[in-house]
């Protein structure tokens, strides 16, 4: 009962937030770079075009996992010398235990298999419970890497941060490193199954919360789209009104090319790049990570593909936004340096 009650605290705290200022940058970037050109609209930014990014359905993402228990009573008889091993069993067994979530299954199969490892020892080599421990704990190990990925696929906490959200990240917003960090986090348990076994659920619990409570990775997710968007945009502009009426036609510089320099300087410049930046920076980590657990053995195949469509090396939300800022500057610089005012240029420093 923790985790809505906190979600609903953050539900309300954002309610009472900024306005969505990421986007209104972008709009008033593009509407004074329209005005300035003489350029058709340009439109606007649909946030509900982000939904081409929703995670697939989360029964797509599941892998079957066969039970593998052992009774209660055999241990009883054999396994004196092992209370925790015991306890451990006898949760799984209880009603309780039948219901773990998926990330609770994955802390306790960790917790498990450390437990088995601790009481191999006080076995006798020759006893039937010790072969079947030993079997048991090779078959668990093998189902880890699925165990891993049921936890983050079957989890609201990883699903929420991978969702796309109505508003971009906020302008000059502090950096949700906690969320990131987590994500790392869990790459890195993933990567390291099954030769070494993931935390107890009591270490795993904070960083599904730390995915739950960040707004960061949704906004970060629109923020991509959006920019790719407004870039995208802005450069058709740019290049449309080289090719069709260029602003300084004799090559030196003229009213409206100068009138562009300034919505560079001050709009461009001073404005929508700091902010590219800043999504820019963030999204560096996202992608890392995403393309880490991309990697990490026995992905399900629809999950897999999500993460490629996100942040992958080609032909990814993150490679267009990339792509989309690499012509945007040049844009700006074939028009800036065909007025004779680019940085460099006299004109840039006489203006400047």
């Amino acid at each position: 009962m923790i985790r809505p009650a906190l979600l609903l605290c953050f539900l309300l705290i954002a309610g009472c937030g900024p306005a969505n200022d990421g986007l209104a940058l972008q709009n008033d970037y593009l509407a004074r770079l329209q005005r300035s050109l003489d350029a058709a609209d340009a439109p606007t930014f649909d946030s509900r075009s982000a939904s081409q990014y929703r995670l697939p359905p989360r029964r797509e993402r599941l892998l079957a996992l066969p039970e593998l228990r052992i009774g209660l009573l055999d241990l009883v008889i054999d396994a004196r010398r092992c209370p925790h091993l015991q306890q451990l069993i006898s949760q799984r067994n209880s009603s309780l235990g039948k219901q773990l979530m998926p990330s609770q299954r994955l802390g306790y199969e960790g917790d498990l298999l450390r437990a088995i490892d601790d009481c191999l020892p006080h076995l006798q080599d020759d006893s039937s419970l010790k072969a079947t421990l030993q079997r048991l704990a090779s078959d668990k190990r093998q189902q880890l890497p699925a165990v891993f990925w049921n936890a983050l696929n079957g989890s609201p906490e990883f699903e929420n941060y991978l969702r796309f959200a109505d508003p971009a990240l906020p302008v000059d917003s502090q950096e949700d490193s906690a969320a990131l960090d987590a994500l790392q986090r869990l790459a890195n348990i993933g990567a390291g199954i099954p030769a070494q076994l993931p935390p107890s659920a009591g270490e795993l619990e904070p960083l599904f919360f730390a995915l739950y409570a960040s707004e960061q990775g949704g906004q970060l997710i629109t923020s991509l789209a959006s920019l790719r968007h407004t870039l995208d945009a802005g450069s058709e502009m740019l290049e449309q009104r080289q090719q069709n009426r260029p602003l300084c036609p004799l090559g030196q510089a003229t009213p409206r090319g100068r009138i562009l320099q300034n919505i560079f300087i001050k709009f461009y410049a001073g404005g929508l790049q700091p902010y590219l930046a800043q999504v820019d920076q963030r999204g560096q980590q996202w992608q890392a990570v995403l393309l880490q657990l991309q990697r990490i053995e026995g992905i399900p195949p629809a999950t897999g593909e999500h993460l490629q469509r996100l942040a992958g090396e080609q032909n990814s939300l993150w490679q267009d936004f990339r792509t989309a800022t690499a012509r945007h500057v040049r844009a700006w610089q074939t028009l800036l340096n065909s007025c004779g005012l680019a940085p460099g240029q006299a004109g840039w420093n006489s203006e400047s």
